[in-house]
């Protein structure tokens, strides 16, 4: 795992470049297209593109499981439930996906996010089994500084500076607004 994400994007970006050319290469070899006939074969180049993103990808997430299992684990501890690695690893993915600029704005204007997001939140808890809304109750039924306290810890974990945000003192009213709307969508 890498731990300085510049490195990591760094990495990804030359796997990307030395994959692609390493591929196309080898395409031009096999079919013995010359290099400069490679936009007449756009399909190739296209595969060939596909592909080393995929190798960049595998290189950008290289011990996302890993640090997947950490946090399954520090969770399944502080909660006392049994969480899957998967399932952590996806929700990791979604908020690495969440611009801490966003997040900073709806604390700031203590935004009701869960009000935002009601009918998705309602489509989604269809999607969910009884086992599933008693761990999220778990969860949404901490007080709020035990649950920033976790995030803290999460933090310090995967350096996912999202956590830190939530993390932080000033973010208290923004959580408390938005797990108590979240505990009427999901329990009422």
């Amino acid at each position: 795992m890498f731990q300085n994400k510049t490195a990591a994007v760094i990495l990804a970006v030359l796997t990307f470049v030395i994959a692609s050319l390493i591929l196309l290469s080898i395409i031009s070899y096999i079919f013995g297209y010359s290099l400069s006939s490679l936009p007449k074969h756009q399909l190739y180049v296209f595969f060939v593109i596909l592909l080393a993103a995929v190798l960049a990808s595998v290189v950008y997430g290289r011990g996302s499981k890993e640090r997947a299992s950490r946090v399954a684990q520090i969770l399944n501890e502080s909660l006392g439930v049994e969480l899957e690695e998967n399932d952590v690893w996806k929700l990791l993915r979604a908020i690495e996906q969440l611009p801490t600029g966003v997040i900073n704005k709806y604390i700031s204007l203590n935004i009701n996010a869960a009000s935002e997001f009601e009918d998705e939140i309602k489509e989604y808890k269809g999607q969910l089994s009884d086992d599933d809304l008693q761990k999220i109750s778990k969860i949404i039924q901490m007080p709020v500084g035990e649950l920033q306290d976790l995030l803290n810890q999460l933090y310090l974990e995967t350096n996912l500076e999202q956590l830190k945000v939530l993390a932080d003192p000033n973010a208290e009213p923004f959580l408390e607004l938005n797990l108590q709307k979240l505990k009427e969508i999901l329990f009422r």
